[in-house]
């Protein structure tokens, strides 16, 4: 099979998904009330997300710069942010086109080198791994009774005493999972499968490592938690927008916040359009909101993201195809 062949099918599948997930959030939906509900949100709540949101990637523009600057590079935080806007611009019509484009970008107006920079965006990813691996593991330990009672009322997993066990045993399980690793290393190490996940896994720690060529590690790290800080407050103002959303606490918005990006994280064209409405609809479901609020939320939230970054995409691709003619 040609490597274009395989890249026409991976497009199909990722457009597939996307179409498949859309279609089952949207099916047989009253669109007048959708309407309705569009209507009547507070858009204010959702100008105030969208600020957070622009702050968030201004954090994520100049901690790019500290790793460009420990590459040789020194890149001003406009043109930063500027490649930032763009790789999310092109997000919505390539997936996973972003990364390139953003490089793309840099290349035009600082000279630096594509696969230099595509390198700091891999540490970049594996950084924001980490962050989403740490929120996950808020939520499990926040909201793991009332995941499970969801869990339990919707698939008829068993009891609430059942449930409440479950923590316990799941505990019990990695404790003696790591514990049989450690006791069997030896063993497993002759597996094939085994030896490729302890790459992978080197090849995580050593990515996450390359901080410490930063100039300022701890600003770094304090960059990286601001942009998920950012994120969550992003979500958190967005669910004033309606009423329906409006009495959800933070720690409910942290849940609702991690399923969301989950659903961005799965391949979905128009920067997770189908996936994201999902997730977010099933973590609405979690804490009691209706299925057409869930909608009607992650529409307006997803819609908003989308609008704002055709618009700031399109002027920085303007502002960086300017400066490209004045350095020619």
């Amino acid at each position: 099979m040609s490597t274009q062949l395989k890249k026409y099918l991976q497009f199909a599948v990722i457009f597939a998904i996307g179409a498949a997930f859309l279609y089952f959030v949207f099916k047989g939906t009253n669109w007048s009330d959708l309407w309705q509900k569009f209507t009547h949100a507070n858009y204010w709540w959702i100008a105030v997300g969208l600020l957070v949101s622009i702050i968030s990637h201004w954090f994520r523009a100049y901690r790019a710069t500290m790793l460009y600057e420990a590459l040789g590079y020194q890149v001003s935080t406009t043109n930063s942010l500027h490649a930032v806007f763009i790789g999310y611009f092109i997000n919505y019509f390539i997936p996973r086109g972003g990364e390139v484009s953003r490089c793309a970008a840099l290349n035009k107006t600082n000279n630096l080198p594509i696969e230099k920079s595509l390198g700091s965006v891999i540490t970049e990813r594996l950084v924001d791994m980490l962050m989403l691996l740490i929120i996950l593991g808020l939520v499990f330990l926040l909201q793991f009774d009332v995941i499970i009672s969801y869990i339990n009322t919707n698939l008829n997993a068993g009891s609430a005493q059942k449930s409440g066990m479950l923590k316990y045993v799941l505990l019990a399980l990695v404790l003696v999972g790591g514990a049989s690793v450690f006791l069997f290393r030896k063993q497993l190490v002759k597996i094939p499968l085994f030896n490729k996940l302890v790459e992978k896994l080197k090849g995580f720690l050593i990515g996450l490592l390359s901080i410490k060529e930063v100039k300022k590690p701890i600003l770094f790290i304090t960059l990286s938690a601001g942009i998920w800080a950012c994120y969550i407050l992003m979500m958190y103002f967005c669910l004033f927008a309606l009423d329906a959303t409006s009495n959800l606490t933070f720690a409910q918005c942290l849940t609702v916040f991690a399923m969301g990006t989950i659903g961005i994280v799965i391949p979905a064209p128009g920067a997770g359009a189908g996936t994201y409405h999902f997730a977010v609809m099933q973590g609405l479901l979690l804490f009691g909101v209706a299925q057409e609020d869930g909608i009607a939320y992650a529409t307006i939230v997803h819609g908003a993201q989308m609008v704002m970054f055709i618009v700031l995409g399109a002027i920085s691709s303007l502002a960086i195809l300017g400066k490209q003619q004045a350095k020619n």
